[in-house]
């Protein structure tokens, strides 16, 4: 395995620090004995391959070599290994972050060309994964699956297929994503949010729907406010690939709903944003100030933001305003003054105070 490697001009090709001359070396490595290096060598080309979800040359060097590797059932840890693959296809890749990805448009960057090309070889491979045993597997392979949208036709019977005998939540649920991507209007993907028993299925069934929010029955939206009741959160839901903050993630899902379809979410949003913390914050806020507020007006880069007059603020604006005051981890991230500042907002917690005439000490 792995006997081409060398066939590569590594020297010549760059990734996220540079030279790739290492990556055969960390590439082999995936194959070794010693599952401590295994985890080294994955660590490692994460890290050189796909910083921050980024693609770069190596990335595509590399796509074919993986590929080799999936195919092998005796290559150790070949989930894993799919769930680099699909973030060398489609970058982060999650309920709240679209695919970028090769979508067969002209303007097309040449490497997500490059590895989208690649990572197809992986599909008959990953359509046999739908069907393993081992849950791990069948999650990975149809997250995979969900970025091959030019194999739709082949990959969505197989879907079926495990749909009809999966027990498992987490399977049915990701295979619910996999339809949101691939087959938005397939029958199959309403019927898993309007009658499967767990929440999270429901859920993540609704987040496909909404893809197309036009033609989604205001249902999606009670499912997606459901998920942001959850006081202890959704059960499930972090055992997905495609979720990255968790509930969170459902308050950015909102954010692509129209206000008058998602407005009712306001008083979900507010009691989530109370229990959330960290960087998990921000993806209520989005969504409260989306609602509240409208479209974020900006403003001209050279100038500072016109202030908002207290008086032209409604009753429903001066509630959201106030729960985020209450919120004290919301100041202790710095991307929210941006936020603010596009809205015209007051960019500290204290001025936020002084603004609503409630202080803070």
């Amino acid at each position: 395995m792995l006997e081409n490697l060398d066939t590569v001009d590594w020297a010549h090709v760059h990734h996220a620090y540079g030279e790739a001359a290492d990556t055969p070396e960390f590439l082999r490595m995936l194959l070794d004995g010693d599952p401590e290096r295994r985890q080294r060598a994955y660590r490692h080309l994460c890290v050189t391959l796909l910083e921050d979800g980024l693609r770069n040359q190596a990335t595509a060097a590399a796509a074919p070599f993986l590929v080799e590797l999936i195919g092998d059932p005796r290559t150790p840890d070949r989930s894993r290994l799919i769930d680099m693959l699909t973030c060398s296809v489609a970058g982060t890749f999650s309920i709240a972050s679209p695919p970028i990805l090769d979508d067969g448009t002209p303007d097309v960057h040449p490497i997500l060309r490059e590895i989208y090309r690649a990572a197809e070889a992986a599909v008959p491979y990953c359509l046999e994964l739908v069907h393993a045993a081992d849950d791990g597997s069948c999650v990975a392979a149809v997250y995979f699956l969900a970025t091959m949208w030019r194999s739709a036709d082949q990959i969505v019977p197989a879907l079926h297929g495990r749909l009809a005998r999966a027990s498992s939540a987490t399977v049915r649920a990701i295979i619910a994503f996999a339809l949101g991507h691939l087959q938005p209007d397939e029958p199959a993907l309403l019927a898993l949010h309007e009658d499967d028993p767990e929440l999270v299925v429901r859920v993540i069934a609704a987040v496909g729907l909404l893809r197309h929010p036009g033609d989604a029955p205001a249902s999606a939206v009670d499912a997606i406010i459901a998920g942001l009741d959850a006081p202890d959160g959704v059960p499930g839901l972090d055992r997905l690939p495609c979720v990255e903050l968790g509930v969170a993630d459902l308050g950015r899902v909102l954010c692509t709903v129209p206000p008058a379809l998602g407005a009712r979410a306001v008083p979900a949003l507010c009691a989530a944003l109370r229990r959330a913390d960290g960087f998990a914050v921000l993806g209520m806020i989005e969504p409260l100030l989306y609602f509240a507020f409208g479209d974020p007006p900006g403003h001209l880069e050279d100038a500072p933001p016109p202030a908002r007059d207290l008086d032209a603020i409604t009753p429903a604006q001066r509630h959201v305003l106030g729960v985020m005051l209450e919120t004290a981890s919301l100041w202790t991230i710095g991307d929210l003054f941006f936020l603010l500042q596009a809205y015209h907002l007051p960019t500290s917690r204290r001025s936020l105070g002084a603004f609503l005439g409630a202080p803070v000490s």
